[in-house]
């Protein structure tokens, strides 16, 4: 992981993890699954959470997912997401970028 993203963890005090060993170790899971008629979906999710509730819980494209992910973060969640998914979202692009764009108001706040 790019170093820019483990800051940018470490300072929501947040965990990101990809393979499929770590999933029962995180507070929010985001995967894939498949309807019963074969169409991929992407659900995000608590862990914690029983049931899939399908009006919040189920993203038909996965490019809407990046906002949850950073959101999750913010937040201070250790979160899951599909390693396959990741890397077609582009989320550690993204996180360096967000890093690169939020880094300077965080020194700000330190002094």
């Amino acid at each position: 992981m790019e170093n820019k993203v483990r800051k940018y963890l470490d300072h929501y005090e947040a965990e990101i993890y990809t393979s499929y060993t770590d999933e029962d170790n995180c507070s929010f899971k985001i995967y894939r699954e498949n309807t019963a008629d074969n169409q991929e979906v992407f659900v995000a999710k608590y862990s914690g959470d029983k049931y899939i509730n399908i009006i919040d819980d189920v993203y038909y494209y996965e490019h809407d997912l990046n906002n949850v992910i950073i959101e999750k973060v913010q937040e201070g969640e250790t979160v899951y997401v599909d390693e396959d998914l990741w890397s077609d979202i582009y989320m550690e692009d993204e996180f360096i970028d967000l890093y690169e764009e939020e880094h300077e108001e965080w020194e700000d706040e330190d002094e």
